[in-house]
């Protein structure tokens, strides 16, 4: 479900209620919700052209990791990408604290680029089950927001996700299949062939909130431009596997109280960490 933003809601940064209780709710039964252009246009490009030459340095040095001409890059926890409109915009941190609940935190910082060229993705799941002994599903517990820098299109290799259910399943169908290996319990991606799918197109600057459990792949980019997104994961207080954030003390200190709230679980008082480090 896309969202269009008021006047008012884009001006002060604050959803109307019902629209609030809206966008919890499609996250808890379909998975995701998308806020169109909640991010400026001015701002999204000077984030882009900060962006595009320290991904170019990080495929010279590293290559790509996520399948043909496409990389995950970790973002260093420097301006422009820890604008506050990126790291903790109010309408996105107030989905996601009535989704997660108090206490929630950031410790994933990074993106997801697609260059020219790049195939699809099998269908995969970004987690590993919490308890594969259970055969119920858990509430939400992690969620993943995706910012694209450019307008995301059929041609430039969207998004596609399998909504409706797919984070629903029992954690023994949650798994991730990159690397084209087959979950015991479940195949996922010849399940995925003949399920409901769909491919998430948006305006740059807007803001993409999904269930981490929900299946989803990479589908080729036929554009001749990357298509970038930001990528943050935001977990309950008591869960936060996979990765940490190094911010400098001082980074930290000039952060906005939300932000501070977001991140104060990460490694502070550290330099920030270039992505080829």
């Amino acid at each position: 479900m896309n969202i269009q933003l008021t006047e008012k809601e884009r001006k002060t940064k604050q959803l109307n209620p019902e629209t609030l209780e809206i966008a919890v709710e499609q996250v808890k039964a379909n998975g995701y919700i998308i806020f169109d252009k909640v991010i400026t246009e001015e701002k999204i490009t000077h984030i882009r052209n900060e962006f595009d030459p320290l991904f170019d340095e990080y495929i010279k040095k590293n290559g790509y990791n996520t399948g043909t001409n496409r990389a995950q890059m970790f973002l260093p926890f420097t301006d422009p990408f820890i604008d506050e409109d990126v790291i903790c915009h109010p309408i996105a941190t107030a989905v996601i604290d009535k989704l997660l609940g108090p206490g929630n935190h950031c410790n994933y910082f990074a993106s997801d680029t697609p260059m020219p060229g790049a195939d699809y993705q099998n269908a995969h799941c970004d987690i590993m089950p919490l308890f594969p002994e259970l055969a119920v599903p858990l509430p939400v517990f992690s969620l993943v927001m995706n910012i694209p820098l450019v307008d995301v299109t059929e041609a430039n290799g969207p998004l596609e996700i399998w909504p409706g259910g797919t984070h629903h399943n029992p954690d023994q169908s949650n798994h991730d299949t990159l690397d084209n290996s087959v979950n015991p319990h479940m195949h996922i991606v010849r399940a995925a062939e003949h399920m409901h799918s769909e491919k998430v197109f948006m305006s740059a600057g807007s803001i993409l909130i999904r269930d981490i459990r929900m299946w989803h792949r990479g589908t080729p980019n036929r554009s001749d431009y990357r298509r970038t997104n930001l990528a943050m994961i935001f977990n309950r207080s008591w869960y936060g596997a996979g990765s940490s954030i190094q911010i400098p003390k001082e980074t930290y200190d000039e952060l906005p109280a939300k932000a501070k709230e977001l991140y104060r679980m990460e490694k502070i008082g550290f330099p920030p960490k270039m992505p080829w480090e």
